[in-house]
């Protein structure tokens, strides 16, 4: 698949799954919701012994997504200040 096929595939998906339509300072909310909804679905595949391949799959999506979020947060909060006119404060890293 060329550069320009897979540009075109991760728009398709991002547009199909509306992630296209979140604004920047959204994310980090969305990110969380994802995760809630991954822990959730480790958790039922943790209690039902169904072999490794598929919690260590969700595990490894997990930490990609916390990854993510801690990046994008700080300037999602920064986006929102500017927009408030007030200053950003630091959240703790497990809200």
């Amino acid at each position: 698949m060329s550069g320009e096929d897979r540009t075109q595939h991760v728009r398709k998906s991002l547009a199909e799954a509306r992630l296209v339509e979140i604004e920047p300072d959204e994310f980090p909310d969305r990110i969380r919701d994802v995760k809630q909804v991954a822990i959730g679905r480790l958790g039922e595949l943790l209690q039902r012994d169904s072999g490794m391949q598929e919690p260590r799959s969700v595990a490894h999506s997990l930490g990609t997504l916390s990854r993510l979020e801690a990046k994008l947060r700080p300037e999602a909060d920064r986006q929102k200040s500017e927009e408030s006119g007030l200053p950003a404060e630091p959240k703790a890293a497990d809200e």
